[in-house]
């Protein structure tokens, strides 16, 4: 299997995890060097990745990523798309519609999710 592929499939797990709340999951596809840059610009790291989908915190109930490109350079894989994500955090209902930046890190001969970043479509 390609290195893009390969990289596509933990993305896919990766996006299964989120839905699931799956904290096992999340523990081994979230490198422990992780950063993200949330909608309102927040700094994330693992830990808060992992309070976040922990059960009974936040329920996804939609992921959907479209118009999705790979690249793999080096040790990096560059996943971009457009994505739609809806669920509830506490009392309150979400939706959101995106464009994405997922940078994977190969990391002891697997891929790991190491940065991300993600901007708010808004409507016209």
């Amino acid at each position: 299997m390609s290195k893009e592929k390969q990289l596509l499939s933990v993305f896919e797990e990766l996006r299964e995890a989120l839905m699931e709340c799956n904290q096992s999951k999340l523990i081994d596809l979230v490198a422990n060097e992780y950063q993200g840059y949330s909608l309102n610009g927040t700094i994330e790291n693992k830990e808060i990745v992992l309070q976040t989908y922990k059960p009974g915190y936040i329920k996804l109930s939609k992921y959907i990523v479209e118009d999705i490109n790979c690249e793999v350079s080096g040790g990096f894989g560059i996943i971009t798309g457009k994505g739609r994500i809806e669920g509830r955090y506490g009392e309150y209902d979400f939706q959101h519609e995106v464009l994405f930046t997922d940078i994977f890190k190969f990391i002891n001969e697997g891929w790991q999710y190491y940065k991300s970043q993600s901007t708010e479509i808004k409507s016209a």
